[in-house]
């Protein structure tokens, strides 16, 4: 659980960083008057990120009444199912590497624990702790029955 909160926290950082001014960058470029494209660039980017991994092309509910005003071929491409993936895929992708990094460095670090761990150690109840197997002590001698 702990690493999924962090993976999407890691990911919508990565959008919040860079999603704004792409999505201001896009819909100005495409005849989207600068107020709206603002009030747009400005939403959280958590549905952003929902919409994209169902699929969904949010620009006709988040642009509304504005496309009605835009040449039909600039509103059409808004629209397009190509516009909005490209649109947020080097934002996407972005939050994808810092989520990634992290892993990478968690990994490393969990490996890196792993070895510093010490020798193995046997527990019999009969003896107490006992030292590395192999070296004469109670729990190597005694029998599989009685460490029970």
């Amino acid at each position: 659980m702990l690493s999924i909160g962090t993976f999407f926290t890691l990911i919508i950082a990565g959008l919040a960083g860079s999603l704004p001014a792409r999505l201001l960058h896009g819909l100005t470029a495409h005849g989207v008057p600068g107020a709206t494209a603002a009030r747009v660039a400005s939403l959280p980017p958590v549905p952003v990120l929902f919409a994209s991994l169902l699929g969904y092309n949010p620009v006709r509910t988040l642009l509304g009444p504005v496309l009605a005003h835009l040449h039909p071929a600039q509103a059409a491409f808004l629209t397009s199912r190509g516009f909005f993936p490209t649109l947020i895929s080097p934002a996407f992708a972005q939050g994808l590497s810092a989520a990634f990094g992290f892993a990478a460095v968690a990994c490393l670090t969990a490996a890196l624990a792993s070895l510093l761990r010490g020798g193995r150690y046997v527990y019999s109840k009969s003896a107490g702790l006992a030292g590395p197997p192999g070296e004469g002590n109670a729990a190597d001698s005694a029998s599989p029955a009685s460490r029970r």
